[in-house]
């Protein structure tokens, strides 16, 4: 299905383009050689990306007192890591928060989702000791992006069909009218923009758990994230509160990847999961 898959990115600047200065700002940040002064500046030609990044440096999920004003500034305090994250982040969000009629989902409902799973993820990657929790975080950021690619295909081909899916999965649903998955074409189009494998392969793989590949623990962290963001919702009501299904997880451990460290740590995993999430979703204009 990787040949159908290409053909879908063939021509996707004419479908979801990705801000020139976005995508160069996710490939300087995964490059072996990374120059942190070139990033900066590639990150100051763009004003919106450059704002959104202050914002999340300046937020309680970094937990600084004194006020970041530049992205210098973020270098010199935050650190490497810290300044690929933050504009990861930032450079993802004209990309996801799009609505993807096809899939229900209104404005910022994608985004929101992949930042919840970045996060999650990278505190998996860090209990689990991963080498490369950088490209983790940025694999589960970029997870669900063939959808965006998707989302219109799939809903001519639904409309052309007339068909009602009711409770089908989405995945079946892809795989029957489209012939591949948002999952295979999300690989597709980040190998097109050439990100690493790291990045690529967990993305590709994070609904298959039968390829040789699924091994690896990248591909393990992102399923489980993803699987687990699912399993939290957030009650919009009264008490603003997150609530982790706990039952539903029982139910279906049987069928999540193993992680190291992650069984004997997930509650404190997950409360870690909910504070940054709330800390850090809020400061995104949407």
């Amino acid at each position: 299905m990787m040949d159908v898959a290409a053909e879908y990115i063939r021509d996707v600047d004419k479908i979801a383009p990705c801000p020139e200065v976005a995508l160069d700002v996710l490939s300087m940040a995964h490059a072996p050689d990374c120059s942190i002064p070139l990033l900066s500046e590639k990150i100051e030609q763009d004003p919106g990306l450059t704002a959104n990044m202050l914002h999340m440096a300046n937020s309680a999920y970094f937990g600084h007192m004194k006020k970041i004003t530049s992205v210098k500034d973020i270098i010199v305090r935050m650190g490497v890591d810290a300044v690929k994250i933050i504009s990861i982040t930032s450079a993802s969000v004209g990309l996801l928060r799009s609505p993807q009629e096809a899939y229900a989902l209104g404005r910022g409902e994608l985004w929101r989702h992949s930042f919840a799973v970045a996060i999650l993820a990278n505190i998996i990657a860090r209990y689990a000791k991963a080498r490369d929790t950088s490209a983790i975080y940025t694999a589960g950021l970029l997870h669900d992006v063939g959808k965006v690619i998707l989302d219109r295909p799939l809903q001519l081909e639904s409309y052309s069909r007339d068909e009602t899916e009711g409770q089908a999965d989405l995945l079946t649903v892809e795989r029957r009218l489209l012939h591949t998955d948002h999952a295979e074409v999300g690989m597709a189009l980040l190998k097109k923009w050439g990100l690493p494998e790291a990045i690529s392969v967990p993305v590709g793989l994070h609904h298959d758990t039968t390829q040789s590949q699924s091994k690896r623990l990248g591909v393990k962290i992102i399923c489980l994230a993803n699987r687990l963001v699912h399993l939290t919702e957030y009650d919009a009501g009264s008490s603003g509160d997150f609530f982790f299904d706990v039952l539903a997880y029982e139910s279906m451990k049987g069928e999540l990847p193993e992680v190291p460290n992650f069984e004997s740590n997930m509650r404190l995993i997950i409360e870690e999961f909910v504070e940054k999430y709330q800390d850090a979703v809020a400061v995104f204009i949407l």
